[in-house]
């Protein structure tokens, strides 16, 4: 901050300051629900993966495995 600033800030009892603050706080949302809604879709990705990874010819493990992929996908 200037000298400038810092003293509007001051005069203004911090309205400066918790501005930048909730500007600053909604960038960061921002980029955490980005990457969480990348995650999330990677991760349904990988569950399809795995629910189709069944076979007539698959065992119980890997028919369990698959079973609960798709539970995990509704």
């Amino acid at each position: 901050m200037t000298y400038r600033e810092r003293i509007a800030d001051w005069i203004s009892g911090g309205a400066l300051s918790r501005a930048r603050a909730e500007r600053n706080s909604f960038a960061l949302l921002a980029v955490s629900k980005e990457r969480s809604e990348a995650r999330s879709f990677i991760l349904g990705d990988k569950l399809r993966q795995i629910a189709a990874m069944e076979t007539a010819s698959a065992n119980g493990t890997v028919r369990r495995m698959a079973k609960a992929a798709r539970e995990a996908l509704k």
